[in-house]
């Protein structure tokens, strides 16, 4: 009884502080830039961080940074070990950003400020209108963040305490494929293991109010390539004029054709030997195969997938037929995938200016499926560009991890899904995410399960317009107070069940 009183207490709290005292602590961090790509704001924002754990009476507070001569950011560390009785829960989230240039931000005619945490009149859908807050970060990833960090405050103001344990590991690099994540973990792993289990909090409201829950995330490899003139051909020393195309060869044709060579992309198929027929990957098990097929009874992946504009149409298979919903699902998650995330050479501006550019570059990033090991591809791939490629440079960025899951069997899963279903929602369950997020190498190095857990919709990662919903006109769909009261209840729930 008194759980349930003090749990309603904090529940009326939240809806109390809202408004005027959450929303706008949010709001003061996403204003503060924190873009990992050139460092702008990235120790501002660790301090800030380093500041709420103090005030929550976290302990052994400081900053990790590993990066030593390579460019990095510090991890955020800080613990709150109260009582050794109490559970001891993990909290991992990243406070860096993506760069908002070039992009173009803006909505009705309106340019929206990056980094104003606006709060706007916004249509994310057709059909789907509330009042959203706005800027580099809300949906990806300091809304969430701070947003748990508000429930934290609830507790520690109401109780002078939290029911259980917490250890703080909040990234600065994860936007440069987390770096150092590795060493971090390795350096902290005494410290590290003494959790039971690692919260991702996330606000994973699909666009009409649905909850996406995944059991777990695929693996990431960032690879660089870059083609420059020399002894096989091209220009050398600078731009050539291409009335000699006849005679010398491009630096940019023999980097397309290096990135034909890896993919058949209209059938996904990896071309480098030994990928596609990895031993090491597992496919769907018979316990996802049933998560998959409880998600096909009542959901339409097609539909899902296509609602928001950005996907009209999906792979052909061998027969002619879009890809079905079942082998969409483990293309997606359960397939080795490679992917140009980017081209840069040569002139593209007005007009024309007939070059063979003397370089190009591209910039790869390499998804694993479950359990496909990460010194494997980059032997295979390596292996591959040596021996065909020998005028191409490449380049593996440090960082990267491979993929993790839990089963929904798992007692964690149930609880987190248990709860959803107090707030009504329709949830999407599926084995894993279709991106990659390097909690899964905590679970790998420390052996701890992972929940990737959240309420309330947002949207427009990486992307311009970036938002989270604080009030939608359509109230199946929820906002950040939904993530914020659901995030309390869980936490309610981990600290009476976890107990030692």
């Amino acid at each position: 009884m008194r759980d349930i009183m003090e749990l309603n207490e904090i529940l009326e709290k939240i809806k109390a502080d809202f408004q005027d005292i959450h929303l706008k602590e949010i709001q003061r961090f996403i204003r503060q830039p924190s873009v990992s790509a050139d460092g702008n704001g990235i120790i501002e924002t660790a301090e800030m961080l380093v500041k709420k754990i103090e005030k929550l009476g976290g302990k052994d507070v400081h900053l990790a940074d590993l990066s030593g001569d390579d460019f990095g950011h510090p991890f955020v560390y800080g613990e709150i070990l109260s009582n050794v009785s109490k559970p001891t829960l993990l909290f991992y989230s990243m406070y860096d950003v993506q760069p908002v240039f070039p992009e173009n931000w803006v909505y009705d005619d309106r340019k929206i400020d990056p980094f104003g945490a606006e709060i706007i009149d916004f249509e994310w859908i057709p059909g789907y209108t509330g009042k959203c807050l706005m800027g580099r970060g809300v949906c990806n990833q300091k809304g969430p963040t701070i947003a748990f960090f508000n429930v934290l405050d609830i507790y520690k103001e109401l109780y002078g305490e939290l029911p259980f344990n917490i250890i703080f590991a909040l990234e600065g690099e994860e936007e440069l494929g987390s770096t150092h994540i590795g060493p971090f973990i390795d350096e902290y792993k005494e410290k590290l293991k003494r959790a039971e289990v690692l919260l991702f909090p996330a606000f994973w409201e699909n666009e009409i109010g649905r909850i996406n829950m995944p059991l777990g995330v695929r693996g990431v490899v960032s690879l660089k390539l870059k083609c420059k003139g020399g002894e096989w051909g091209g220009p050398t020393i600078r731009n050539q004029h291409s009335a000699v195309s006849g005679i010398i060869q491009s630096p940019v044709f023999k980097l397309i054709e290096c990135l034909n060579a890896l993919k058949k992309d209209e059938s996904n198929e990896i071309l480098v030997p030994g990928i596609m027929d990895d031993p090491d990957i597992i496919g769907p098990d018979e316990e996802d195969e049933e998560v998959i097929q409880n998600f096909l009874k009542n959901h339409s992946f097609e539909e899902e997938m296509k609602r928001d504009g950005n996907i009209k149409i999906f792979r052909i298979d061998e027969n002619g037929q879009e890809l079905s919903d079942k082998d969409a699902i483990i293309e997606m998650l359960f397939k080795p995938g490679i992917s140009i995330n980017g081209i840069e050479g040569g002139y593209y501006g007005k007009g024309s200016m007939t070059i063979i550019p003397k370089e190009i570059k591209a910039n790869l990033d390499i998804r694993l499926p479950p359990f496909q090991s990460r010194s494997y591809v980059i032997e295979k791939y390596s292996n591959f560009l040596d021996k065909n490629f020998p005028m191409v440079e490449y380049e593996f960025e440090k960082g990267g991890y491979e993929a993790g899951k839990i089963p929904f069997s798992h007692p964690l899963a149930q609880t987190a899904y248990s709860i959803y279903k107090e707030f009504n929602k329709e949830v999407l369950v599926l084995p894993l995410l279709a991106g990659s997020a390097p909690f899964a190498l905590f679970q790998k190095k420390l052996d701890i399960p992972f929940l990737v857990i959240g309420i309330g919709h947002s949207g427009r990662a990486h992307s311009p317009l970036e938002y989270a919903v604080i009030e939608s006109k359509q109230p199946e769909v929820g906002g950040i107070i939904d993530f914020e009261l659901y995030s309390a209840m869980l936490l309610n729930k981990l600290s009476r069940d976890l107990k030692t």
